[in-house]
C-alpha cells in the first residue's frame, strides 16, 4: 500500500528536472496544510468556546482544504504555474478571513507573519509579474480589513477571543515561521542546485567551445596548407602539360596534356611564343596524343598559337591525332591546314632527321 502510493505521489507529469523537482516539493507542501487543516478542523470545537468563533474557524479551514486540494489536482493536470496560484490564493483568503473575524489586533501573530508564506512560495515558484500582484494582494487585504476594524467594528473582529497566552502567542509564531523557512529551505535549495548546475554546465560548455574553436583553427590552417600545396601541385601540372622541349637544334615539341580551359591556351600561347622566340625555333611541333579530346576551343587556340609562331619566322606541325579526334575535327568543319600533321612524333622527327641533320640556328628550312 505504501509503495503504491509513493509511486502515485511520483507520477508527475513533468520533463523539465527543476519543475519536476519543484513539483514534488509544492505537493508535500499540500500534504502538511491539508493535514494541517485537517487537524485544525477536528480541534476546533475544543478550541473555539462560542459558536461564532466556531464557524469561522471553520471556515478559514474549509478555504484552505478547498483550496490546496484544487491546487493538487491542478498540479498532477501538469498546471504547475496555476497550481502555485490557487495554493497562493487560497492562503491569502484563509488568513484574510481569520483577520475579519477574528480583528487584527487579536492573533496577529498568526496573521501577519502569515501572508508572508503565499507571497515566499509566489516568489520561488512563478514570474515577477505574479510576485507583485501577490505583494498588491496582500497589502489589500492587510489595509482592508485594518481601516475595516477601526471604521466598521461591525463587520470586522465580531468574535471575541480571550487574548492568547505568551506560549501560545510564541508557539503560534514558531509554527509561521517554521512553515516560511521550510518553504524557503526547499524550494531555494532546489533553486540553488539548479543555478550550480547551470555555472557547471557553463564552464562545460566554455571549455567545449575552447577545444572546439581550436579543432577549427587547426583544421583551418590544415585545409589551407591543403589549398596552397594543391595550388602549387596544379600549377606544377600545368607547366608540365605544355612544356616546350627542343628535341632538335631549331626544332620545338609542345606536347599537350589534358583538357584545357581560357587561362591554360592563354599560358599555352604564351610558353610557344617565348620558346620560339628564345630558341630560334624553326618548327614547333603540337603533340595532342595527351588530348582525350579535342573541341572547338581547343582548336582555334591551336591555329591561333600556329599563326602567331608563324609571324616569328616558324612552321607548326601536328602530331597524335587519333581516329576519333580527327573524326570530331571533321564534325567541328575544323581547318587545319595551319599545321603539317603527322601520325606521331617519331614520324614527324624522322622527316626531320632525314631531310636534313637538324636545322641550325639561321640556316633555311630543308622543305
Amino acid at each position: 500500500m505504501t509503495a503504491d502510493l509513493q509511486q502515485w505521489l511520483d507520477r508527475l507529469p513533468y520533463s523539465t528536472p527543476l519543475v519536476r523537482r519543484q513539483a514534488h516539493l509544492l505537493q508535500t507542501m499540500f500534504i502538511v496544510l491539508l493535514g494541517g487543516a485537517i487537524v485544525g478542523v477536528i480541534l476546533a470545537p475544543i478550541s473555539n468556546q462560542t459558536t461564532e468563533s466556531l464557524i469561522a474557524a471553520l471556515a478559514v479551514y474549509a478555504t484552505v482544504l478547498v483550496g490546496v486540494g484544487t491546487a493538487w489536482w491542478l498540479l498532477r493536470r501538469g498546471l504547475f504555474r496555476t497550481a502555485a496560484t490557487v495554493t497562493a490564493a487560497a492562503l491569502v483568503l484563509a488568513v484574510s478571513g481569520g483577520m475579519v473575524a477574528f480583528g487584527t489586533q487579536q492573533h496577529a501573530q498568526y496573521t501577519l507573519p502569515g501572508l508572508l508564506a503565499p507571497l515566499v512560495l509566489v516568489g520561488l515558484t512563478m514570474k515577477r509579474q505574479a510576485l507583485w500582484i501577490a505583494c498588491g494582494a496582500v497589502i489589500f487585504s492587510v489595509a482592508s480589513t485594518t481601516l475595516g476594524s477601526a471604521y466598521l467594528p461591525q463587520w470586522f473582529g465580531f468574535v471575541d477571543l480571550p487574548p492568547s497566552g505568551p506560549f501560545t502567542f510564541i508557539a503560534g509564531y514558531t509554527l509561521v515561521v517554521v512553515v516560511i523557512g521550510l518553504i524557503l529551505d526547499r524550494f531555494g535549495g532546489v533553486l540553488q542546485e539548479a543555478l550550480r548546475r547551470a555555472h557547471e554546465r557553463e564552464h562545460e560548455l566554455e571549455t567545449l567551445r575552447g577545444a572546439l574553436e581550436q579543432a577549427v583553427a587547426e583544421r583551418t590552417a590544415s585545409l589551407q596548407r591543403t589549398i596552397d600545396d594543391l595550388s602549387k601541385a596544379r600549377d606544377t601540372v600545368r607547366a608540365l602539360s605544355a612544356p616546350a622541349l627542343p628535341v632538335l637544334p631549331g626544332v620545338l615539341v609542345l606536347p599537350l596534356i589534358g583538357v584545357f580551359d581560357t587561362r591554360r591556351i592563354a599560358e599555352l600561347n604564351d610558353t610557344a611564343l617565348h620558346a620560339v622566340n628564345q630558341h630560334r625555333a624553326k618548327v614547333v611541333i603540337f603533340d595532342v596524343t595527351g588530348i582525350a579530346l579535342l573541341d572547338t576551343a581547343t582548336a582555334q587556340a591551336l591555329l591561333q598559337t600556329a599563326a602567331a609562331v608563324r609571324l616569328l619566322g616558324a612552321e607548326s606541325w601536328l602530331v597524335g591525332l587519333r581516329a576519333e579526334i580527327a573524326q570530331a575535327i571533321v564534325g567541328l568543319e575544323v581547318n587545319l591546314q595551319a599545321f603539317r600533321t603527322y601520325a606521331t612524333l617519331e614520324n614527324a622527327i624522322g622527316v626531320l632527321v632525314g631531310q636534313g641533320k637538324g636545322l641550325q640556328e639561321g640556316a633555311a628550312l630543308p622543305f
